[in-house]
């Protein structure tokens, strides 16, 4: 059934918490790498063998337990909970059995965390050919803009090849961001793990690592991300004449 002017679509109310977002994906962990991955003779040392296995088990649980939930299989869902098996996977074979750490195990981890945004940047601008551009999940999404109505101004107004450039550069906002933190991740990693050579001090940097690169990565790039929404919503009102209210869907 066509959507019409009369039919408003409610937003999507079931979303993540970003709060338990961070607590599961970052405090969690880093307090599991940092603190309770010590050897010392307090309660809460239980040494880097369950620090890691905690820092990697709630991330993992809870990512399954959403996309079960809310049941939104996509591939952005899964590549994170593939992440963090991976970080365990590597974990498992640079870690030696006299509780060294292998000597490539700052490339390996490096490579990991620059081969997700790298691969999700590639995606993102794949995604623009299909039926599904991935910039409407994330910059256009249909949960926060009322789109039909968007579209049809811009079909009213003629102007499709100027919102389709549109459309285009905010897939470039969004891939370029992605291939940005491509190349910080891998820095960091490689600052961070270079040297460690027992499991403590690679658990440590595997912490550091991961509040770090939230500050200094994760951050910015929502920054990015929300600029390009500001910047594509700016040009969208001006293509169609309609005002912010209109845009936007009704809360």
């Amino acid at each position: 059934m066509t959507t019409t002017d009369d039919t408003q679509k409610t937003p999507d109310t079931d979303q993540e918490n970003p709060l338990t977002n961070i607590m599961v994906n970052i405090l969690i962990p880093v307090v599991a790498l940092s603190i309770l991955s010590k050897s010392g003779d307090k309660a809460w040392h239980i040494g880097p063998l369950y620090g890691m296995i905690i820092a990697i088990a709630f991330p993992t649980i809870y990512g399954i337990w959403f996309l079960a939930k809310n049941r939104k299989f996509n591939f952005f869902s899964i590549l994170g909970v593939i992440g963090i098996l991976l970080t365990g996977s590597i974990t498992l074979y640079v870690w030696e059995g006299d509780g060294s750490i292998k000597p490539n195990a700052a490339l390996l981890f490096a490579i990991k965390e620059a081969a997700i945004p790298l691969l999700l940047g590639a995606t993102v601008l794949y995604s623009h050919k299909t039926s599904k551009p991935l910039v409407e999940m994330f910059l256009l999404n249909p949960d926060i803009l009322d789109i039909p109505r968007i579209e049809k101004a811009i079909e009213q107004k003629g102007a499709h090849a100027a919102y389709d450039t549109l459309r285009w550069k905010g897939t470039w906002m969004l891939a370029g961001s992605l291939m940005l933190s491509s190349v910080f991740n891998f820095i960091l990693a490689m600052i961070f793990l270079s040297g460690q050579t027992d499991r403590e001090g690679y658990n440590a940097a595997v912490g550091k690592l991961t509040w770090v690169g939230f500050l200094v990565i994760g951050i910015p790039l929502m920054v990015i991300m929300l600029s390009g929404l500001f910047y594509l919503i700016k040009n969208i009102r001006t293509l169609t004449g309609l005002d912010k209210d209109e845009v936007f869907l009704p809360r």
